[in-house]
């Protein structure tokens, strides 16, 4: 693949300065904090909007060139998340297109911005970006040192995404509600024709004591657009139980407001709406079929950490790019539909 080295080097956190107006010029303005996180899952503020039909991937807003320029130079970038995750990001962000699944994206709990980075080369036209994160040391006293919004910029600098294509909030997500979220999403600060406000993609990596997870995961939950997809990190890292107690004290509850559904685990789980977890997993396992297949709240879950799957830059070559001339075409999303399948609520 013909590629050229990173033409804006991340700089190291020593490195991360920047003066006051650039950082104000970053920032949307702080949300007025609704009641505190609760024991339980609240109800939605936003209705489900179905998907839209139309199936014609609408063009990406980044070059490809600058993805594998930021794959190159992975281990030069801040934060912690694995090329497997990116990977299936990328390859599910592909099957969402072809389903015509359309939304924005979004992050809670940005750190370093590495994870960050690695779901922003999804966004096509119309879609929206939206980043929370205090950018200091909160109340579990564990935030990485490091993290900061300076850093965080550097990081959008150094990798190609413009800062002002991201709706940047600091401030703590517990003052965010679900139709907060799509708000932002909408009112995105760069004009943006036919913007779309409810998400297709939501990574979860906020707080990480329970009332904050499971608030956090309620409120992306009910930001979805019917087939976009929530990543929970942390999931199984008994440093974090409260993690794992908010998850399941959400999937356990009675009447859900929206309900989820988990297909896949890279060392982050992904869920989505009832109806597409099928389709995503059958597109998956014909393009790796040596996955395992485990179950989880009565849904098979394609088992897919990096010692089982090693994905290198290789890998995203064959999922972007075109196909050779007369070489096979890429097992995954084409001629999709969310047809079968036997998941809850379908």
């Amino acid at each position: 693949v013909g590629l050229k080295p990173q033409r804006h080097p991340v700089r190291s956190p020593s490195m991360a300065l920047a003066g006051s107006s650039r950082l104000a010029a970053a920032l949307a303005p702080p949300l007025v904090a609704p009641p505190a996180p609760a024991l339980a899952a609240r109800r939605c503020n936003v209705t489900l909007l179905p998907r839209r039909g139309a199936r014609t991937c609408r063009p990406p807003v980044y070059p490809l060139d600058n993805l594998f320029n930021f794959l190159h130079n992975w281990d030069g970038v801040q934060g912690f998340i694995g090329m497997g995750t990116v990977y299936m990001i990328h390859f599910v962000s592909l099957l969402q297109c072809d389903l015509g699944v359309t939304g924005a994206i979004g992050e809670i709990g940005v750190a370093g911005g590495k994870s960050f980075a690695g779901l922003a080369f999804t966004r096509r036209e119309g879609e929206a970006l939206v980043a929370c994160d205090l950018f200091k040391t909160g109340k579990e006293k564990d935030n990485v040192p490091d993290a900061n919004l300076p850093l965080f910029l550097d990081v959008l600098e150094g990798v190609q995404i413009p800062a002002e294509d991201v709706v940047i909030l600091q401030q703590s997500s517990l003052q965010l509600g679900d139709s907060d979220l799509v708000n932002l999403a909408t009112a995105s600060r760069r004009r943006i024709r036919e913007r779309v406000g409810q998400y297709r993609l939501f990574h979860v990596d906020g707080a990480h004591y329970m009332e904050a997870a499971l608030f956090d995961l309620n409120n992306a939950a009910c930001a979805m657009v019917a087939g976009g997809v929530v990543l929970v990190d942390d999931l199984h890292n008994m440093g974090y139980p409260g993690v794992m107690e908010g998850f399941h004290r959400y999937m356990q509850e009675e009447g859900v407001a929206r309900q989820l559904v988990p297909f896949l685990w890279t060392g982050r789980l992904f869920l989505t709406t009832p109806g597409y977890a099928a389709a995503y997993r059958r597109a998956i396992l014909r393009a790796h079929p040596g996955l395992t297949t485990v179950t989880l709240y009565g849904e098979p879950v394609l088992s897919a950490p990096p010692h089982l799957l090693d994905i290198t830059v290789k890998d995203f070559a064959w999922l972007l790019l075109p196909p050779a001339r007369g070489a096979p075409g890429r097992p995954h999303a084409r001629g999709m539909s969310i047809a079968g399948g036997s998941e809850r609520g379908s």
